[in-house]
């Protein structure tokens, strides 16, 4: 059986039918779930390069510990997957992997339409751009889509309002633990830009405590710093600086809360001393990171 999910070059946009999961096993495909598909499948090697998917994009190792290299800017990384670690891409978001040896895999896709309708009180949800994440261990996850599979490996026993009620939980959950919290005006881009500001925010996120530059993040979208400084600032109505402050903040005081010391954090994210850390803190959260962690 052959894979439903369809890679595209993420420069073009363009189908590339070389690029395939592997073999199948189990698929939901004769299912007719609405804007939700999930297989089964393995392979021996998995090594495409700078493809993406126009769907929500998940894969959750079934087999045993593998090594999986992923393209982080020019360079690859990478982790060691054990059975049940997953890898979260959101729609669009390029990517580039080295997977060598036998593997197996679940790999589930969500239409971006259909995060917006199964969540319709939010109304800025299609304008949000969510997080890619290497290596999840996301329990909460890997048991929805474990429950997907057993349906659809059943033949869809329970109907389709079950899948409905598991692919809803499913998507609240991607949507309150992958979404930046920053609203994007995305809609009135070209696809293309769409994928390239996500590969930025992307890119951001997994370098927030280095020292990054304009030009890092132009490279990374494949524009002048010219180009890319106007339609970051026009799509997230922030310059690239204030934004990598603003999401540096926001995880700093992630590590506060683990009770970590001001002056550590404020070293850890490359701030010049406590003084300017406590003064981007102040304007961000309104309140300096003492009062706080005072709070917590």
């Amino acid at each position: 059986m052959q894979s439903q999910i369809s890679f595209v070059d993420s420069h073009t946009l363009t189908p590339k039918p070389d690029v395939t999961a592997g073999q199948i096993l189990v698929s939901s495909q004769a299912l007719s779930w609405d804007g939700i598909y999930i297989e089964k499948g393995e392979n021996e090697e998995f090594t495409p390069e700078d493809v993406t998917v126009p769907q929500h994009y998940f894969a959750m190792n079934t087999g045993p510990a593998f090594e999986w290299e992923w393209k982080d800017g020019k360079t690859f990384r990478t982790h060691r997957y054990e059975t049940g670690d997953l890898w979260v891409n959101p729609a669009g978001v390029p990517f580039s992997h080295r997977i060598s040896g036998r593997n197996q895999f679940v790999l589930l896709t969500i239409d971006p339409q259909k995060v917006v309708e199964l969540l319709p009180d939010q109304p800025l949800l299609e304008r949000q751009v969510f997080r890619r994440k290497h290596q999840a261990k996301d329990k909460h996850l890997q048991t929805l889509m474990q429950a997907l599979l057993i349906e659809a490996e059943m033949g869809g026993p329970n109907g389709r309002l079950y899948a409905d009620t598991l692919s809803t939980a499913l998507v609240a959950h991607f949507v309150n633990h992958y979404s930046v919290d920053t609203p994007i005006n995305l809609l009135d881009l070209h696809p293309i830009e769409r994928q390239r500001l996500g590969g930025v925010i992307d890119y951001i996120e997994a370098h927030l405590m280095e020292d990054l530059s304009l030009s890092d993040l132009a490279l990374e979208a494949g524009l002048s710093k010219f180009h890319f400084a106007r339609l970051f600032k026009d799509a997230i109505g922030l310059t690239p600086h204030k934004y990598l402050l603003k999401r540096r903040i926001k995880k700093a005081s992630q590590f506060l809360k683990q009770g970590e010391a001001i002056a550590q954090v404020a070293y850890l994210f490359g701030f010049s001393d406590q003084s300017h850390f406590t003064r981007v803190f102040r304007q961000v959260e309104g309140i300096t990171p003492k009062t706080f962690v005072e709070n917590l």
